[in-house]
């Protein structure tokens, strides 16, 4: 009987938003082998020792009750009405899929630094971070143990003519060196930075003052995106590539504030009194 060759390396799956203590699952497919009506899928925690075993009728299985940040070891056998086939398949190991219980919920305003510290489970040594977004600037993650990493999350922009991170919730997803990754969903956030509407840097009297001039600065660049020559990545508050109503709602529902570094918001009150 033809042995099943497995096409796809285990990919151990933990529940998302999983403890740490919960077991994972390893699922596999392979090719099918003609004439067989089952196979028997074995597994153990020392190569080529199996101390468990599940059946399956089709190419593919999922094995549960499997001990997390622990390498799982994998072989299957074909199976009809003339018995198991005598060899196993080719071995493949993994551990289970990173699992994220928390990141803290971390909000970080734009043109800001934070320390994402993510706990979870199945976080191995090279394990990277994504955050869907290429304007937050990640370091060297630090894998501190297999339920806990971290990392420096630099948020744009940290200087004029840099495009912004984009305004939301962000997936946050560990990436272990084999490619199975794990995410919490929403589990990172980008806060507009309401310091970036003055727009209208060359009149030092309505410095720190939102006014008309950046109300006509914004609109001879509204429309443009990325790439256009007209899109400024200055007037992008929210960040989505876009000069855009959005972008024009925040100058016009702060126009005639004042900055206020004590409250780090716009308000009348911070105006001096001849501009109230």
């Amino acid at each position: 009987m033809k042995i099943p060759t497995l096409l796809i390396a285990a990919a151990l799956t933990t529940g998302l938003l999983s403890m740490p203590a919960r077991a994972g699952d390893i699922n596999l497919a392979w090719d099918p082998t003609p004439g067989a009506t089952a196979y028997h899928v074995y597994f153990g925690t020392t190569p080529g020792v199996y101390s468990g075993s599940i059946t399956t009728s089709g190419a593919s299985a999922t094995i549960s009750g499997l001990q997390d940040c622990t390498s799982h070891f994998v072989a299957v056998k074909a199976v009809n009405g003339a018995g198991e086939s005598v060899q196993y398949s080719n071995e493949i190991s993994g551990w289970p899929r990173p699992a994220v219980t928390s990141s803290g919920s971390l909000k970080v305003m734009q043109g800001k630094q934070a320390v994402l510290d993510v706990v979870g489970a199945n976080f191995q040594p090279g394990a990277t971070v994504e955050l869907g977004d290429s304007h937050i600037l990640l370091g060297s993650v630090s894998v501190l143990s297999c339920t806990h990493l971290q990392v420096l999350a630099t948020v744009e922009p940290t200087a004029p003519n840099v495009r912004p991170a984009e305004v939301g919730t962000k997936d946050v997803t560990i990436v272990n060196p084999d490619y199975v990754y794990g995410l919490q969903a929403q589990g990172f956030e980008v806060v507009i930075n309401p310091a970036r509407f003055d727009i209208n840097r060359s009149d030092s009297a309505t410095t720190n003052r939102i006014d008309g001039k950046d109300t006509i600065y914004l609109s001879r660049a509204f429309a443009a995106s990325e790439p256009s020559p007209a899109y400024d990545p200055d007037y992008d508050f929210d960040g989505n590539g876009w000069i855009d109503g959005t972008d024009l709602n925040y100058i016009a529902i702060n126009l005639g504030r004042c900055w206020s570094s004590s409250s780090g918001a716009w308000s009348s009150s911070a105006c001096p009194s001849s501009l109230q």
